[in-house]
């Protein structure tokens, strides 16, 4: 249910030196529990929907939302036929979930594009939402309305939704007022398209504001809370400000790369003369930057499997690197890198160095620290990676137009190459599965004196384009640059998935977010791609650590609004329990590290995020105990102080 990426990343603020007392912080949620899920239980699910509910039950979580597919309800105009419906509610209503329908869904064929037929939508689900009236509350208008894949196949429009919600929004208040009606999740949060959506009443046409911001590229703090405020201040400005926010999808896949990219970096990287079972593969991991290669955006020990050791390198580190000791660089499928340190990175190639980026296009966004610590993100493009003597071609530009008809899917950035050919030297590696057709590695910005070696083509007709390369470099460079463009990196490992989980939640509601969707309950996978592997159990339903985070998460927190502080990549949240037990939360951006803390109270326990009792000291009023990037809770105290970090 989602494809973007917002891609300016903020968040890190200075070192706060006031600290919070948690009797500031007694505000509970009055209208809900706040936890819910996306489960599909009205589609492929429906069959095990009694077992999902237990687990939904069990975990804490008070609702799922899905599809309700006008088409599966009203397949020839005029005849509804609700039995499906009728038993799924009845089911959810059993169990004590409520249901978040989504209308339209699938749609019907006399009804095609729904956007051109709001008369036939407004009407129909007018009467889906009178036949359930007094066992369906929340109805959401669309899915991701500015997405080219849920706009019934149409270029998204925001003033073809605004008039979509005006339609919809008094058709469905008419036959039951008590009927809470959302804003259709936005995917990201396009303030531009939900601005035009507010003008002229638009508004005034739901009941709740609704986004989908996923923080997937890199941890939740780096972004979350910005887009959040972002979206309450153009509430603000139409006068809607009061009206609650939901979030009704976010969360991390716990996807795997291609199978076969794995392969082909290692072989790539023994044609440029290393065996990496020999040597020590550094990766650019930079939490001051917001920039990972180490988990979110192509795990290194994911795309280099068997490297005899793994070194995290930090940009200020660059400069020193020695070639000898690391003679490869891994800078994962991250799009953005600081320009300050360019000419360090080129001097690490010129002295013979390999780096590796796995995906997407590199140094396309110069990363800037601002004043108050954020890390900034500023568009450079795909002409700085020339500096490096490596280029690459897009299926936008003029002279690639004629791939498209190649494409397995048309619909935006979707279109994956159907057929594929390894290029010499990698002609033993069969490749499988999807790779996108949106970038193409491109011979024209080399050197005469350097080597364009293809790794993997795309055949379209009688021409075959690179989807990677190695840019193996001379004259002035003895290095090479290996480059896997094909798109694929939002995924992280079950663990980065579990650790994120708590992380968002605890962000959203200090926001006073008032309900969490996390997408999604089950996996389903197909496949290793990201949608197959987003949910917190698995298709025969085992729960993965995601869930026992969620589980843990929702006995911790209850309806507590938190209060939250940011410590420059240390973090703690504070609340008091319904039962009036303070809780304190405490977390790193990605790595452990050694943490004393002075508090109040009396710390009865102290747990992890997944439920289990984490060790720590205490002397008099101090807790000793190493932090880290999944939540800490301490179950009594509170005022939490940093002393020593």
């Amino acid at each position: 249910m989602k494809d973007v990426f917002f891609l300016v990343i903020v968040g890190i603020v200075f070192f706060c030196a006031e600290l919070f007392s948690a009797e500031k912080n007694e505000k509970q949620s009055e209208v809900i529990n706040p936890y819910g899920v996306c489960s599909h239980l009205s589609r492929w699910e429906f069959d095990c929907a009694d077992a999902q509910l237990k687990l939904m039950r069990e975990a804490g979580i008070s609702a799922f939302r899905t599809d309700f597919d006008w088409g599966g309800v009203e397949k020839e105009k005029g005849k509804f036929n609700y039995s499906k419906w009728d038993t799924l509610v009845a089911k959810a209503q059993s169990a004590g979930v409520e249901v978040l329908t989504i209308i339209p869904g699938a749609t019907p064929k006399f009804a095609r594009p729904f956007p051109h037929h709001l008369d036939e939508l407004a009407e129909s689900s007018a009467k889906f939402v009178e036949h359930f009236k007094g066992k369906i509350k929340y109805w959401e208008m669309v899915n991701e309305p500015d997405h080219l894949s849920f706009w019934g196949g149409l270029q998204p429009n925001p003033i073809e939704y605004r008039a979509l919600i005006k339609k919809v929004y008094p058709a469905l208040k008419k036959v039951n007022p008590d009927a809470v009606i959302l804003y259709g999740g936005l995917a990201g949060t396009p303030f531009k398209y939900m601005e035009e959506t507010f003008k002229d009443g638009g508004a005034n046409c739901f009941d709740v504001m609704n986004v989908h911001p996923y923080c997937w590229g890199a941890p939740p703090e780096l972004t979350l809370i910005e887009r959040l405020r972002g979206t309450r201040k153009m509430m603000e400005k139409y006068g809607v400000g009061d009206k609650p926010i939901w979030i009704t999808e976010i969360g991390y896949t716990s996807a795997y790369p291609n199978p076969c990219t794995k392969n082909y970096i290692e072989r790539a990287i023994k044609i440029c003369g290393h065996d990496v079972k020999e040597i020590t593969v550094g990766h650019l991991s930079d939490e001051k930057y917001g920039i990972f290669s180490d988990a979110f955006t192509g795990d290194v020990k994911a795309m280099i499997p068997n490297a005899k050791k793994y070194r995290r390198i930090t940009f200020d580190k660059l400069k020193t690197l020695s070639v000898e000791k690391c003679p490869v660089l891994f800078m994962g499928e991250n799009e953005a890198f600081p320009y300050d340190y360019l000419d360090d990175l080129r001097s690490y190639l010129a002295k013979g160095g390999v780096v590796v980026s796995s995906g997407d296009v590199p140094f396309y966004f110069d990363v800037k620290i601002d004043k108050d610590g954020s890390a900034k993100r500023i568009v450079g493009g795909r002409k700085t990676m020339e500096y490096f003597r490596i280029g690459v071609k897009s299926r936008n530009d003029a002279d690639m137009q004629f791939i498209v008809p190649y494409l397995s899917n048309k619909r935006g950035e979707r279109g994956d190459v159907v057929k594929k050919e390894s290029g010499e030297g990698f002609v033993d590696i069969k490749p499988v599965g999807n790779y996108s057709g949106r970038l193409y590695a491109s011979a024209h910005a080399k050197a005469p004196e350097d080597k364009f070696i293809p790794i993997l083509n795309a055949v379209f007709g009688d021409k075959k384009i690179p989807l990677g390369a190695i840019y193996k470099y001379g004259g002035d460079m003895n290095g090479a640059f290996i480059a896997m463009f094909s798109k694929g990196r939002e995924y992280a490992s079950e663990k980065l998935q579990a650790q994120m989980l708590p992380r968002e939640y605890i962000l959203a509601r200090s926001e006073g977010v008032e309900r969490i969707f996390k997408y999604n309950f089950r996996s389903n996978e197909w496949n290793f791609s990201r949608e197959s592997h987003f949910g917190i159990i698995r298709r025969n339903l085992e729960p993965k650590p995601a869930y026992h985070a969620y589980k843990t998460l929702t006995k911790m927190l209850g309806k507590a609004i938190p209060k939250y502080k940011n410590f420059t990549g240390f973090y703690i949240a504070e609340w008091t329990k319904e039962d009036g037990t303070p809780v304190s939360a405490v977390w790193t951006g990605m790595y452990g590290r050694r943490v004393c803390l002075e508090f109040q109270g009396d710390v009865k326990e102290v747990i992890n995020y997944l439920g289990k009792e984490k060790s720590y000291k205490i002397s008099e009023n101090k807790i000793n105990m190493t932090a880290s990037g999944g939540v800490s809770y301490i179950v009594g105290a509170k005022n939490l102080k940093i002393i020593k970090k």
